[in-house]
């Protein structure tokens, strides 16, 4: 693709994705009891303006795997339309949703566009949520909240996603301070979830250390560790699927390390919380247990069924009478309502859609991530990012910072 350096349309079509999925994260439209997001709107346009202009095509293989998905997807809808099951009703639109979003990683760039600055300018927009998550936390304390839209501006209500996330996010109950979300995210948990993988791409993929420091403050702001326990699933993985890496997790985990002790030092209360989310795995009111815990409890209302062979129909795990509140992760959403089948369809087609050797951690965690994040399967922003920098991107060779005194692409260019 080097053929298509400093196209600016190709650049244009970056920007716009990051700007979808991050800066405009929480805005959407409400379409009956749904919410059909901004950032897969403009992410949709832009791959339709790829299209047209010959800086994309069809990706074949890709694209059958998703038909095979959608297949068994009919079949499971066919069966609960005609077997009933009075625990759990249906909804064709879920199915659609699901078809609609993922049909976006069925498109790649061709050699006319310019993917070489694609991490460089992710990366600048995170910094610029890091910059604004701790400026957040630290203006509260002058009383300056800036942590929720619709509490800012009451007339956004109609158009975010905020009432159906966690838009207060209060340190601790009964607490009056709040967690950085980064201004732009709807959570802190999604902030603690990118700041981690801007630091892999810039570690792994750009070999830039400049930000870390960066990082780590805006993360122990977060007062999250989804990112951290995502991080600790990717490493190990990554060393099985490649080898080539295992010096490189070696000097990373030491190096982080090295920074946590530094943060623990600087600030150890942050540092003290995050480390105690551990423990809510065991108290069932938690975000922690209904995340990690609660979706073995839904699995095993139906283990050993017939049916989980097919699945229960669209939308049929948050309608179930089964289903408990926050339990809705990636796979357990894809075995309930589509079933052994189609999850391991799904799955097939989304390791196929995403996978690249030469970036294999973000790939890795962006896998991982589509698990633990929690609800992550019909979460536009996060789809937007990952097929952005795992299909829209160059090798990580021509990713990193050229030589020294170069300057990253940023928010500005």
């Amino acid at each position: 693709m080097t053929d298509a350096r400093g196209d600016r349309l190709s650049r244009l079509m970056i920007h716009a994705a990051f700007i979808g999925a991050i800066v405009l994260q929480r805005f959407c439209v409400y379409v009956g009891a749904g919410a059909f997001y901004v950032a897969q709107m403009i992410f949709m346009a832009a791959i339709a303006a790829m299209l047209l202009t010959g800086r994309a095509t069809l990706r074949p293989a890709v694209s059958l795997l998703l038909v095979g998905f959608a297949a068994l997807a009919l079949v499971s809808t066919l069966v609960a339309v005609n077997v009933a099951d009075q625990r759990i009703t249906i909804s064709i639109g879920s199915m659609v949703i699901v078809l609609l979003l993922y049909a976006l990683l069925v498109v790649r760039p061709t050699a006319r566009f310019d993917a070489t600055r694609t991490f460089a300018i992710f990366v600048g927009y995170i910094r610029l949520t890091a910059v604004l998550g701790i400026a957040q936390y630290l203006l509260q304390f002058v009383g300056i909240r800036t942590f929720s839209f619709m509490a800012m501006v009451p007339a956004l209500r109609a158009v975010v996603v905020e009432p159906m996330f966690n838009h207060e996010p209060w340190i601790a109950y009964g607490s009056n301070i709040m967690r950085a979300n980064g201004f732009f995210l709807i959570e802190p948990s999604v902030f603690s979830q990118l700041l981690v993988l801007a630091l892999i791409v810039d570690i792994f993929v750009r070999r830039q250390w400049w930000f870390v420091p960066l990082y780590v403050v805006a993360h122990l702001l977060s007062y999250s560790g989804t990112g951290l326990l995502a991080l600790a699933v990717t490493l190990p993985i990554l060393a099985l699927v490649d080898s080539r890496s295992t010096g490189r997790i070696m000097a990373f985990v030491a190096g982080l390390v090295v920074v946590g002790v530094i943060g623990a030092i600087a600030l150890p209360d942050q540092f003290a919380a995050i480390a105690g989310r551990a423990d809510e795995l065991r108290y069932s009111g938690s975000s922690g247990y209904a995340r990690y815990v609660a979706p073995f409890q839904v699995i095993g209302a139906v283990l050993g069924e017939t049916r989980t062979l097919v699945g229960y129909g669209p939308g049929a795990m948050e309608r179930a009478s089964f289903f408990i509140a926050g339990s809705g992760s990636a796979l357990t959403k894809l075995f309930i309502d589509y079933g052994l089948f189609g999850l391991t369809a799904f799955v097939t087609f989304l390791v196929a859609a995403v996978w690249r050797r030469d970036i294999a951690i973000v790939c890795v965690y962006g896998l991982v991530n589509f698990q633990l994040g929690g609800g992550f399967l019909l979460f536009p922003p996060f789809v937007v990012i990952m097929a952005t920098l795992c299909i829209w991107s160059t090798g990580a060779e021509d990713a990193r910072v050229e030589k020294a005194g170069s300057e990253p692409e940023g928010v500005a260019a």
